[in-house]
Order: C-alpha cells, then sequence, then structure tokens
C-alpha cells in the first residue's frame, strides 16, 4: 500500500497547486472576503468538483503542509482524517507516507 499512498499524496499536492494559483489571481482581483473556488484537493486523478471557501480559511489551511480541502463524501480514511468540517467541504490532514509526499511534492 506503500505506493498507493505516496501517489494519493502527490496528487492531493497538485490539485493543492491548482488553488494556489487561483487564489493568486482572486487576490489580484481583488475580491476582498467573498468566497472564492477551490478544486477539490482528493485522492481521485479526475475530480473537479469545485467548493467555496473564504480567503481567510484558505490561508488558515495553506499554514499546514499536511492539509488539503476536499470536498464531502472524498475523504479517504486509509492516508488521512478530517480535522474541519464545514458546509459542502471538509480539511482533512494527511497522514503518514502520503503526508510525506504531499509535502515533498509541495517543497520541490
Amino acid at each position: 500500500m506503500g505506493l498507493w499512498e505516496e501517489r494519493v499524496g502527490r496528487n492531493e499536492a497538485l490539485f493543492r497547486e491548482v488553488n494556489e494559483n487561483i487564489a493568486k489571481l482572486e487576490e489580484q482581483l481583488g475580491t476582498g472576503n467573498e468566497p472564492m473556488p477551490a478544486i477539490c484537493e482528493c485522492s481521485h486523478a479526475g475530480c473537479t468538483i469545485q467548493v467555496e471557501i473564504a480567503p481567510e480559511g484558505y490561508v488558515r489551511i495553506r499554514q499546514h503542509p499536511a492539509r488539503f480541502i476536499v470536498a464531502l463524501g472524498h475523504e479517504e480514511p486509509r492516508v488521512e482524517h478530517v480535522v474541519e468540517q464545514h458546509h459542502g467541504y471538509v480539511i482533512v490532514e494527511k497522514q503518514g507516507i502520503a503526508a510525506a509526499a504531499a509535502d515533498a511534492v509541495s517543497s520541490g
């Protein structure tokens, strides 16, 4: 299962990069405190579900490299646990190999 966990961590880190670019564009557009769109950062490579998150909440989540924004029902309990629940999405924290893989992609 180690390889699968690593792939999950890498996939989710790639989705996080997409959301980082969205956040930068939102900041440049000056949308203020309006909710911003974010793509689900789950382990499913084909997932394109969008959720809305407050900009300050997004910044707070990004302070923890092992935390990801995931649409409801897209949690993967084998490699993560829910740390926050919101309307339409949850915040999960990666564990073990998946956390290390996500951190390696984000740092590299």
